[in-house]
Order: structure tokens, then C-alpha cells, then sequence
């Protein structure tokens, strides 16, 4: 047990420090990384892929910035060019849904802002991996905590919606001068939070995700001898899930892929797994095996859908057809640090760690005694895929 902790503590001194991509402290972190896995015996394969890092770092403020202003203008224009106004808050609207729609594509495409980049891959020699177990590798800062993101963005969304069904509909709300003041405000508000969030790197992101990196390699260590599971660590999670998006297209087939993300000292175990509109992505041999082993460790596992607006490594995969789900540990409090300055080590013990390679231990083992193949989920998902 002392071994165990004390090896933890070390792997995330190595680990915890600002490295948003093509930093000087993300090149360290892969260093360490790859020094780490090569003294427990695993071979490594280098994935390279490009992408730009401009759509990843400018989008999101882009379309809040879009969105205010056509509800300032909307305001403005309100009561008397109720037309004019609906036709700027839909133009919004649909630049909005444009830059969400295209921001993976220019992420891939675009040369402007492009880093040669790479996931890499490890396992024993000779090994047929059944599953990979995947952490990724960059952090990266914004001024304002995740949650208030959250609710700024969410906030903008409602007053977009209101402003659109006043001036569609006019009536005592479009005169009125009281609520479209405080709509202005709170366009004003939102916009102002959400513009304000282009990523930087200025934090160490301990929690997310040194604490994700850790449990691969306590993992690593539990399961040095397997030839059936593999790890991966993914690159430019932060910038779009580019390097999870790049590499889900090179794996042979697998029966899961289990992402872990974020695994804080205290609060329950969650298994996040289906994501989107219509929900997708079940994959119920991973959660199953997951929630069995947490039962037989004491340890609280609870099963949800990935919550709106989050992404998250395991969705790529799902996407390319390989049954994935996300592992994090962790309370609402554990959020309010995401992406901070102060997601720094002195806040991260590293129980959380510990406690997870041990979970994800047990359910690897449950996983083998079960050996049956996995069962398609209810969106249709495959078990497995073709190869490229």
C-alpha cells in the first residue's frame, strides 16, 4: 500500500504542470510518460496526426460573441422592426449551429495554426489488445470555471429563445421596456463570460487530466502481464478531441474502449456513456463490468448520460464504432477547478487514483471471466469494426 501511494505521489509530480499543446511542459509530461511506460516492459507506437489549433481555442467565444450581439441588436430593434430583429437573431442562430457543425472539420482541415501532433500507444510485445483503456494528455486554462461556462452559455441560449419568440409574436412582452432591458443584461452578461474563455496554459491540470494519466499507468502496473489490453494517451482532447477523432479510425477491432477523465480524492465513480440527440453510445459489457467491481470494492458507481454541451474522449470512438464509456470520480466542487489555475497538485491526493486503477482492474478481470462478446447497444452500436 505504501509502495502504491508513494508511486502515485510521484507520477503526479511528474505529471501535474501547464501543458496546453506544443508547450514546453505538454513535450515534458509525454517524456515522462513514455520513460514511465518503457520501465514497466511495454513497447510504444507512435500515432502521428495534424490539426490546427484555432477552431479548439477561438470557436466557442466566436459564436457566444455571434449570439449577444444579434440579441443586443434585436433589443434595439425591438418593438418597432420586429421583422429585422427576428431575421438577425435566426442569422445568429444559424452561424451559431455552422460553427458547431464545422468546428471539427476545420480542426482536421485547416493550415493555419496546424502542430504536428501524436497519440501514443502502449502495450506488452506480441499483444492482442481486446480493450484499450485511454487518458489524455494536454490541459488547458480559461479565465472562468467550467460551471460558470456552463450556465453563461446556457444563459445566452434562453435569452436567444425568448428575444426570437417576442419578435415572432410581438405582444405586451415586445413593448415592454423592463424585460427587454433585463434580456440586454443578461445577453450582456453571458456574452461577456463566454468570450472570455479562449484557451490558454496556465493550468497544471492536476484533476484534469495528470489524475486520468496516473491511473493508466497504476493500471499499467496491475496489469503488466496482460497481452489483451492496451493504453492509449490521446493528444488535443482539449482542442476538439482531435487526437481521440484521428486515432479511432486506425484501431483494429476491439470489444471497449474505457476513457477516464478527471478522477478526484473524493465523490462517487461515474460511468458516463451516451451522448447527443437522439442519445447514443451504449455500451452495457463496460458499465456492467464497471459497476460489478465497484460493488465488490465498496466503492460507489454511478451510470449516467454524458451531460450536454461536455465532450469527451470515448464519443469519438463510439462514432467510429467501437463501444466506449468515460470514467471520472469526483463532486460538483471538483468542476469548479476544471481549467483553473489552481487544478494544481496540492488539491489532489491521490486516493482517487488508486481507488480507480483498482476498479478498473477488477473490471478487466470481470471482463474475461465473462468472455462473451459484447452485445450491440440499443442505439445500434457495434461491438466491433472493420480495420482500416
Amino acid at each position: 500500500m505504501n509502495h502504491e501511494r508513494d508511486r502515485v505521489s510521484a507520477d503526479l509530480q511528474a505529471l501535474v504542470r501547464p501543458r496546453f499543446i506544443g508547450s514546453a511542459g505538454w513535450a515534458a509530461t509525454r517524456e515522462a510518460l513514455r520513460s514511465r511506460f518503457r520501465a514497466l516492459g511495454y513497447e510504444e507506437r507512435v500515432l502521428p496526426f495534424e490539426a490546427s489549433v484555432l477552431p479548439g481555442r477561438y470557436a466557442f467565444p466566436a459564436a457566444g460573441l455571434a449570439v449577444a450581439l444579434a440579441c443586443l441588436g434585436a433589443v434595439a430593434l425591438l418593438p418597432d422592426r420586429r421583422g429585422l430583429a427576428l431575421l438577425l437573431l435566426i442569422t445568429a442562430g444559424a452561424l451559431c449551429a455552422w460553427i458547431a457543425a464545422r468546428a471539427a472539420a476545420a480542426t482536421d482541415e485547416w493550415r493555419v495554426g496546424r502542430l504536428r501532433l501524436a497519440n501514443l500507444l502502449f502495450h506488452q510485445p506480441d499483444a492482442r489488445p481486446r480493450w484499450i483503456v485511454v487518458a489524455h494528455l494536454d490541459s488547458k486554462s480559461q479565465f472562468v470555471p467550467l460551471l460558470l461556462r456552463a450556465a453563461a452559455a446556457a444563459t445566452l441560449v434562453a435569452t436567444w429563445l425568448a428575444l426570437v419568440v417576442i419578435a415572432a409574436l410581438g405582444g405586451p412582452a415586445a413593448q415592454a421596456n423592463p424585460v427587454l432591458g433585463l434580456l440586454a443584461i443578461l445577453a450582456t452578461g453571458s456574452g461577456a463570460v463566454i468570450v472570455s474563455s479562449p484557451s490558454r496554459n496556465a493550468s497544471p491540470g492536476a484533476l484534469d487530466n495528470a489524475s486520468g494519466l496516473a491511473t493508466l499507468l497504476g493500471l499499467a502496473e496491475r496489469q503488466v502481464a496482460a497481452r489483451d489490453v492496451a493504453f492509449l494517451v490521446t493528444d488535443a482532447e482539449e482542442i476538439g478531441l482531435a487526437g481521440s477523432r484521428a486515432v479511432a479510425r486506425r484501431l483494429p477491432t476491439l470489444e471497449g474502449v474505457i476513457n477516464v477523465d478527471g478522477v478526484d480524492d473524493a465523490g462517487p465513480f461515474w460511468i458516463l456513456e451516451r451522448f447527443g440527440r437522439p442519445r447514443r453510445g451504449l455500451a452495457p459489457h463496460l458499465a456492467l463490468a464497471v459497476l460489478s467491481a465497484g460493488r465488490e470494492l465498496a466503492d460507489v458507481v454511478r451510470r449516467r448520460d454524458v451531460p450536454d454541451g461536455l465532450l469527451l474522449d470515448h464519443m469519438s470512438f463510439v462514432r467510429a464504432g467501437i463501444p466506449a464509456i468515460t470514467l471520472m470520480r469526483g463532486t460538483a466542487r471538483s468542476l469548479a477547478r476544471v481549467h483553473r489555475p489552481g487544478d494544481d497538485r496540492s488539491r489532489l491526493r491521490g486516493s482517487g487514483v488508486r481507488a480507480a486503477a483498482a476498479l478498473l482492474d477488477r473490471a478487466l478481470d470481470s471482463l474475461r471471466a465473462s468472455d462473451v462478446a459484447p452485445p450491440h447497444g440499443a442505439d445500434g452500436v457495434a461491438a466491433s469494426r472493420r480495420s482500416d
